[in-house]
């Protein structure tokens, strides 16, 4: 900013993020971290950068109570409309899904998701990029970010290497919870090499007495230094605040060494921050103490209309030129320093505090405000029913734009505040929608947790029964993607009862399917067969001839992993002609792969593979990933066992390096490795596989893996691994 003092002691920092600015320049762009305590002076340092980079700067700053989805961001994008209304053109297709975010750019994507959704915002900072100059986008205060924002991070840092554009994100290392997402943020970005970090420390001694000579325009006492240093311990912001303070108070007098503290006088260095501001602004009249109060419930940013209407235009005014606000574009302003408006905030008096809340949280309703700034303010004004009305707008409006886990944060509140035995459907309502949001935005024991009181719902409740299940089915889902196959497995026979006694068959047939599949993998054949025949029934019952044909594909594997090879290959094959005679495409893929499993069991490789192949043409044609990806994974089992290892492990790797099917695939590769003599890497990957294998209860990779780390063990000489390893196949 234009005008400010010269900066203090942070001259490496600039240093670097200069360089970085540098890389942007050549096209060679970066993602910065700026991390340290309150007031150490990260937003100073930005804006140092900005002022001095000749670049395109953008800013997006979190709000403090109130994270809407994407808001730094839409922040940063929004400046750079209002200077090129039409410099997001070049986003094509793109614009509808940026349109859920930035309403200007036109009619929004009425279908989406959260990656094509990133891929815009990709894209738009590219075309911001598109100029003479860099880019520098600062995203300040962090730590109060939304989560939708900081799950974006990660995806942008790749890119940035081929883009003219320097981000900077500032956030308050002080107190950061172990569960935000900026720690695990910090760990993807390290994980992919993209985490560049500058921590900013405290000032020295000698760099306190330069602040202080620049705020008082003259040298200050070594004594005087040295008692600021020591009450401040260096941040400078509350070296500035309280230099401020003696300044306004007169409490300062030339001295031999320079100014030291006056003799007599009455107000001594303020203990604390706090105490500093309140000083600073006890020289506002009546007018502008009000207005720098409503400005302090408002929030860290505000709008000013908003402001003059809950306090006085002139107090604004007044409030304005002292310099505790400063003006930003479009008819808003923000405190020179969060920790000034945390200050004024603490000390307006209780009743006079919530009051201002309801006063603002109806005039912000009444303009369309994002819900989740209205809910604040009723919370704040303690009016719990519109708190939770505009909690779950504000869920409905952050699952619009795929940011889950911002959504599963105001359900959450929303229901936190539902009192009990009131409207009883529409916090159930609310409760799955809670559900959703978790098990979308990945917190699976929380969505577990919402499903199972969804479940006990449903169950005491006449006449819901087709509900239970659904409700059953869905926390079956969420423990089947957390690995605890028998809780799935207990929910999904607990659905398909409900399912069943309803007359909903065909959702019976899944269930039972799913079911089964469980105890194959487990290597519970007899049951599984059980299951798969009871499916059938359940299909025939509801005239599914597609559900029929997998049941009967499911429950010929079954027999051939329980030995009777000629029994499961007649069975899977009289659910293939079912499925091709009536042109189910999907069905005949996944049952092609049901028979290359029989042929492989029964050490027909060949004729696996050849199989496999007919199944993977057909998942390309119905485009059937899940049925492709288990085909594939098939597949290279079949090509290891014809000693066919070069392509076995081109495919293995692909596997791994894509991220789906990882640990079969290292389970696969790793025995290859044993027999290659790769140590090493075998047990690595071996034991990798056999962890998941156990977790999730596949018996098939349990075996294979066990007997490769076996192998692994006994070619290193380790008699007492292989031992144990054989009793464990031995007890398998």
């Amino acid at each position: 900013m234009a005008g400010q003092r010269p900066l203090v002691g942070r001259h490496a920092e600039l240093e670097r993020l200069g360089e970085a600015l540098k890389g942007a320049r050549r096209g060679t762009g970066s993602f910065v971290l700026i991390a340290g305590e309150a007031g150490v002076g990260k937003t100073r340092l930005a804006e140092e950068l900005a002022e001095h980079s000749r670049a395109t700067v953008l800013w997006g700053r979190a709000s403090h109570g109130a994270p809407v989805p994407y808001g730094p961001i839409v922040a940063a994008l929004r400046a750079y409309l209002r200077a090129n209304p039409d410099g997001l053109r070049g986003c094509g297709a793109l614009k509808p899904h940026l349109a859920l975010l930035l309403p200007e750019l036109g009619k929004p994507a009425q279908a989406g998701d959260r990656a094509t959704l990133f891929e815009g915002l990709r894209c738009a900072f590219e075309q911001a990029a598109d100029g003479d100059a860099p880019l520098l986008v600062i995203l300040d205060d962090l730590q109060w970010s939304d989560d939708a924002t900081l799950e974006l991070l990660p995806a942008l840092a790749e890119p940035l290497a081929e883009l003219p554009l320097l981000l900077v994100a500032a956030y308050r290392s002080d107190g950061l919870p172990r569960s935000h997402m900026l720690r695990r943020v910090r760990h993807e970005l390290r994980r992919g090499g993209h985490l560049d970090e500058i921590a900013l420390g405290p000032l020295e001694p000698s760099q306190t007495a330069d602040l202080l000579r620049q705020i008082f325009e003259s040298a200050p006492a070594p004594s005087l230094a040295r008692a600021i240093h020591d009450r401040t311990q260096g941040v400078s912001f509350f070296i500035e605040e309280l230099a401020r303070a003696l300044l306004l108070t007169n409490s300062l007098t030339k001295g031999r060494k320079g100014l030291e503290l006056a003799k007599g006088g009455e107000v001594p260095v303020p203990d604390t921050v706090r105490d500093a501001v309140l000083i600073r602004t006890s020289e506002l009249s009546p007018e502008g103490r009000g207005a720098a109060e409503a400005a302090a419930v408002a929030g860290e940013e505000f709008d000013l209309d908003l402001l003059a209407e809950v306090s006085n235009a002139d107090g604004v005014a007044e409030l304005l030129s002292s310099g505790i606000v400063v003006e930003r574009d479009g008819g808003r302003a923000k405190f020179r320093h969060a920790l000034t408006r945390e200050a004024l905030y603490a000390d307006v008096p209780w009743l006079q505090r919530r009051a201002l809340h309801c006063r603002l949280a109806a005039e912000l309703e009444a303009t369309g405000a994002k819900a989740m700034e209205v809910a604040t303010h009723w919370l704040g004004a303690r009016h719990e029913a519109e708190a939770r009305d505009a909690l779950l707008r504000a869920a409905q409006q952050s699952r619009a734009v795929h940011a889950y886990r911002d959504a599963a944060r105001a359900g959450r509140q929303a229901l936190e505040l539902w009192p009990e035995g009131e409207d009883e459907a529409r916090r159930i309502e609310a409760l799955q929608s809670y559900a959703n949001s978790t098990e979308l935005g990945g917190e699976l024991a929380e969505a577990a947790r919402a499903w199972r009181e969804i479940c006990a719902i449903r169950q005491a409740e006449p006449g819901t029964g087709e509900a239970y299940a659904a409700a059953q089915s869905r926390l079956a889902a969420v423990h089947d993607m957390r690995g605890d196959r028998e809780v799935a497995f207990a929910a999904r026979a607990a659905a398909a009862e409900a399912y069943a006694a309803g007359g909903k068959h065909a959702e019976a047939a899944v269930e039972r399917l799913a079911m089964a599949n469980y105890l194959r993998f487990a290597a519970r054949h007899s049951e599984a067969i059980a299951l798969a025949q009871a499916a059938v029934k359940d299909a025939e019952q509801a005239e599914r001839l597609d559900l029929r044909a997998r049941a009967l594909g499911l429950e010929g594997v079954a027999k051939a992993k329980r030995g009777e090879y000629e029994k499961g290959l007649k069975t899977v094959r009289t659910g293939l002609a079912l499925a091709l005679e009536h042109d189910l495409t999907p069905v005949a893929a996944e049952l092609y792969q049901r028979l290359s499993v029989v042929l492989y069991d029964s050490a027909d490789y060949r004729r696996a593979q050849e199989t496999l192949d007919s199944a993977l043409e057909l998942c390309r044609t119905a485009d059937e990933p899940a049925t492709e990806l288990a085909c594939v994974t098939c597949m290279v089992y079949v090509l290891r066992e014809c000693g066919e290892w070069a392509e076995a492990l081109k495919l293995g790797r692909e596997l791994i390096d894509s991220g789906t099917a990882v640990w079969v695939a290292e389970g696969i590769v790793g025995m290859i490795y044993a027999a290659q003599g790769k140590l090493s890497s075998a047990r690595r990957m071996l034991s990798s596989s056999l962890a998941t294998a156990s977790q999730v209860g596949h018996y098939n990779m349990t075996v294979d893996t066990t007997t490769g780390l076996a192998r692994v063990a006994a070619l290193e000489g380790g008699a007492q691994e292989t031992g144990e390893r054989c009793r464990s196949l031995l007890a398998l």
